[in-house]
């Protein structure tokens, strides 16, 4: 099939150079997998690999910066214009070992039998620069029409030799909005348990390029459908069937209202955000009781938090990243009390460095939580009293520092260094935030006022 090449950018201008020197050198080369995929579909191209019968040592020969990235599998690293290209020679894989690798590889020099041996048929696809045609010798061109999602030769096999490839099955689907081909799918629900021999970073990574689709609630429903959501994140699935009060959830359970809030994330929230989205609610399960005929979920944020952690520890979160989603999902019910909050009280959560995205956090809640009329909770209210908050703190930058030190303190109250001192001191930031003392000035005078006060508090604790 004859194809023009879309993508004008520096990173495929530096990949025709790579296959345009390797054929120079006599090499059947040509573009690869996804980026070949990317391509006909008329998406942004990122990364582009490149497919040879070359042998690493000779691509290594024949380029001046080169990484031996895989080179016992056959993939070198090649370094052009400030841009890495994965250069794979074409290759036959033996029996694989741990649902993840082949023991070994043979080198080859047919095109046709390395494609036998790639994940999906949409992944199989080559572009040969120089005929200006895609190669397409396992059917992707059609999958790629019927929008579908179709594993290369026997699915049950190819699953098997790497399991990763039931989490990127749904991950493709999700991201290019494709279906499973039937046996696929098939095939995955018969081998779903097998996700359990992956490694958790590597589980993790197919799950972030989900949650941080176009679709992400799309992306975990299928996850469910397959059967692969109870093996990665049981947490999530033990929510299904938790009913919630229909006057303020009509939306259904619990799983529901969490797959309808990830949904609803802001375009702006980040990947922790929007784990915390989907993470929010799943405490209830464990503190769902009925009160007088009433559901409720008493503590269920704190416990949700606990949760979190759990499950980010499973799944090799980053530390920065665990503690961000447990402490939105241990306040995720803060901003509902906003409005009859103190002035002082607002400004000291406006000024937590997780404050904006607890806003996020609470707009996807919001919109998930449906009245029985089918509409959404009405969170402007409490964006605007956030909204202002957030914006007098970076307008008045005094607010977030101490308007007096500890040294300060001392000096006046004539003290020594000890737990007072910070009793003082957060007693002051109290009175800054309220508005009662705006200056140091102010700050310093309170305290000489208030001398014996203080030292009698001193004295009593």
């Amino acid at each position: 099939m004859k194809f023009s090449w879309p993508d004008k950018s520096v990173v495929s201008q530096g990949a025709f150079e790579v296959v345009k020197k390797l054929r120079k050198a006599g090499f059947e080369t040509y573009i690869a997998g996804g980026a070949v995929r990317d391509a006909l579909l008329k998406r942004k191209i990122q990364d582009i690999d490149i497919a040879t019968a070359a042998l690493p040592a000779q691509v290594k020969k024949l380029f001046a910066k080169t990484i031996p990235t895989g080179e016992k599998h056959g993939t070198i690293t090649v370094r052009l214009n400030d841009t890495n290209y994965e250069v794979t020679t074409f290759r036959s894989e033996s029996a694989y070992e741990g649902h993840r690798r082949p023991k070994a590889v043979k080198f080859i020099a047919s095109g046709e039998k390395d494609a036998q041996r790639r994940d999906f048929t949409i992944n199989a696809l080559f572009f040969d620069l120089q005929a200006g045609e895609i190669i397409d010798y396992a059917e992707g061109i059609n999958d790629l029409k019927r929008r579908q999602i179709r594993l290369v030769g026997n699915p049950d096999a190819r699953l098997k030799e790497d399991a990763l490839r039931l989490a990127r099955a749904v991950r493709f689907a999700t991201i290019l909005n494709f279906k499973l081909e039937r046996e696929a799918r098939g095939a995955i629900e018969r081998n779903a348990k097998l996700i359990t021999k992956i490694s958790a970073e590597r589980v993790k990574q197919e799950l972030d390029k989900i949650i941080m689709s176009d679709k992400p609630s799309v992306g975990i429903g299928l996850l469910d459908v397959v059967g692969l959501l109870k093996y990665i994140l049981p947490e999530l699935k033990a929510c299904q069937d938790v009913t919630q009060p229909s006057d303020t959830h009509s939306e259904g359970d619990v799983y529901a209202h969490s797959l309808l809030a990830l949904e609803n994330s802001p375009q702006d929230a980040d990947l922790p955000t929007r784990y915390a989205i989907l993470f929010h609610d799943v405490g209830k399960p464990q503190t769902r009781s009925v009160k007088n005929g009433k559901i409720i979920f008493y503590g269920h944020n704190e416990t949700g938090a606990e949760i979190a952690k759990k499950i980010c520890k499973r799944l090799k979160f980053s530390g920065a990243e665990s503690d961000k989603i447990a402490w939105l999902v241990k306040n995720h019910m803060v901003l509902f009390e906003i409005d009859k909050m103190k002035l002082s009280t607002r400004r000291k959560w406006a000024l937590t460095p997780y404050f904006a995205d607890l806003l996020r956090l609470n707009t996807a809640d919001s919109a998930a939580g449906l009245r029985p009329s089918g509409k959404a909770f009405n969170n402007s209210k409490i964006l605007k009293l956030g909204q202002a908050a957030l914006k007098e703190i970076k307008l008045t930058p005094s607010l977030s520092k101490p308007i007096v030190s500890g040294n300060d303190v001392m000096k006046i109250l004539k003290i020594k260094p000890g737990p007072q001192v910070g009793k003082i001191l957060k007693h002051l930031e109290e009175k800054k935030l309220a508005n009662k003392i705006k200056t140091k000035d102010e700050a310093l005078k309170y305290l000489k006022r208030k001398r014996n006060y203080f030292l009698k508090v001193r004295s009593t604790t």
